[in-house]
């Protein structure tokens, strides 16, 4: 089974304060259509890169392909960062955000859980929420080169405690932080 783990995206959507809102427009060519978009790297599900944090980190485009699938657990936050299993490499953590009425702070992580996950040897963190921590948790997960996933979407919730095949390919933009990812879960 294949569950869509992506947040649509569309003009009117919810964007994190202070990043460029969406915009989609038809573009008419004589016998067909074509539509420009206007997002920012960081709009709705996406990745965030070393260089989104890290003077002179690692771009989008020096990531290998193969750093973008793995196996995953799913967990509900708060709770003990769960130990990594032989067979997975990335945490993926459902808060309840977009379900119940928590303030962003209450759906981050502590920079004493991110150094949790950097010691278990996760290699990639997403998050249903807009984003996984304050500017400190970000600068220690991407410096040590753990790729953040934010704002899956709440088809998490249907995947609580497995362990799934998780899929988040990013546009190929290169010498950028970030960008929209589709993600998926197979189990």
């Amino acid at each position: 089974m294949i569950i869509d783990l992506t947040e649509c995206i569309e003009e009117n959507m919810p964007v994190f304060p202070g990043d460029p809102k969406p915009k989609i427009s038809e573009i008419r060519i004589e016998d067909y259509v074509i539509h420009s978009l206007f997002l920012g790297t960081h709009t709705g599900t996406h990745v965030d890169v070393q260089s989104h944090f890290i003077e002179n980190g690692k771009t989008l485009d020096k990531y290998e392909i193969s750093r973008f699938i793995g196996n995953a657990i799913v967990f509900s936050y708060p709770g003990k960062i769960p130990d990594k299993p032989d067979n997975v490499d990335f945490l993926l953590i459902y808060s309840g955000y977009k379900n119940c009425d928590l303030k962003l702070k209450e759906s981050e992580i502590t920079v004493d859980e991110a150094m949790e996950i950097v010691e278990k040897g996760y290699k990639l963190v997403g998050i249903d929420s807009p984003s996984i921590g304050n500017s400190e948790v970000h600068r220690f997960l991407l410096k040590n080169d753990i790729l953040i996933v934010e704002n899956l979407s709440n088809n998490l919730e249907k995947i609580l405690n497995k362990v799934v095949k998780f899929t988040c390919l990013p546009l190929k933009l290169k010498g950028v932080d970030g960008a929209p990812v589709r993600a998926i879960a197979e189990f």
